[in-house]
């Protein structure tokens, strides 16, 4: 009997973790996508807000610490790895678990079960692409702003990476952060679960919108 309570212990702390590391991921996804979408607003405001991430304000010669943006790469791709860490005893990893899945799905046609699956798959997008766009910010942080990050998604095909991950990160956020109020009665609260999957249906399409007319917007500061 105790080893079922250690096991049943250990699995809630494993949830919670999982829980509160894909909150914070995702809140600083969306915040991160809001300032990157300070292009849309014009070069000279992305130059402000890239420099002020690089903490200017606090340099004598107004240039900031660009090794600050590299710090903050390393702080997410190590909470990247323990969200990852902690929710991969959930995933079905071998052959026979995920023909159970699928049977289980063809059988019993539920929604929240559909959108747990596209948040597996997409978060195995992400663990392949996330790590490459970490390592292109991280290892060159002083290229940052309107021309060097135009120079990175369109010069050298970056949006190759972004593109495909803007889809997959948003889809991920909003079906992780849709789960989590699930857990904590959000549902309960706003009356019905259908109010909630609105808000995040509503949530993607805003973000990726917002995302998808960042990266048009980096198109006419590409050097020729």
């Amino acid at each position: 009997m105790a080893g079922k309570l250690d096991i049943r212990r250990w699995s809630g702390v494993l949830d919670l973790g999982q829980s509160l590391s894909g909150v914070v991921l995702a809140l600083f996804l969306w915040t991160h996508l809001l300032l990157v979408s300070s292009i849309l607003l014009g070069p000279e405001a992305m130059t402000w807000v890239a420099r002020n991430m690089e903490l200017a304000f606090l340099s004598s010669d107004g240039h900031g610490y660009p090794w600050v943006v590299s710090l903050i790469a390393i702080g997410v791709a190590l909470l990247a790895a323990f969200h990852v860490l902690v929710a991969i005893h959930k995933l079905p990893l071998s052959l026979r678990q995920q023909k159970a899945l699928k049977s289980q799905m063809q059988v019993i046609n539920h929604s929240d079960t559909r959108l747990w699956s596209w948040q597996a798959g997409t978060g195995i997008v992400i663990l392949m692409l996330l790590p490459v766009h970490l390592w292109l910010v991280g290892s060159a942080p002083e290229t940052i702003g309107p021309v060097g990050s135009a120079q990175r998604i369109w010069g050298e095909y970056g949006y190759l990476i972004y593109l495909p991950l803007l889809l997959t990160v948003e889809l991920h956020a909003a079906i992780g952060l849709y789960r989590v109020a699930l857990k904590w009665g959000a549902a309960r609260d706003l009356n019905t679960r259908a109010r909630l999957r609105t808000i995040k249906t509503v949530l993607s399409v805003l973000f990726v919108g917002i995302g998808l007319a960042a990266l048009l917007a980096f198109i006419p500061h590409t050097p020729a």
